[in-house]
């Protein structure tokens, strides 16, 4: 379901610029603040998966960097015997 929001005391240059913005886009400020407004909601669950997967990489890293130690190490031992 769909709400209104009504916003004021928007300065005029940041009008502009979201104007400026829609037209490009060849749409209506309304249609561009809210395509703005879902994407920014989005990203704030996006935002938080990346951050759990670029943790889990990084331990994943360290992981396979501690294996493969240890792997190389086995086989030199295997090769000197």
């Amino acid at each position: 379901m769909a709400s209104e929001v009504k916003i004021r005391q928007i300065p005029m240059a940041d009008l502009a610029i979201i104007d400026t913005e829609a037209n490009e886009k060849g749409i209506s400020r309304e249609q561009y603040l809210r395509q703005l407004i879902h994407s920014h909601a989005t990203n704030y669950y996006v935002d938080e998966e990346r951050n759990s997967l670029a943790e889990l990489i990084t331990k994943n890293e360290k992981v396979l960097n501690e294996t493969t130690a240890a792997l190389n190490n086995f086989v030199s031992m295997l090769k000197s015997e």
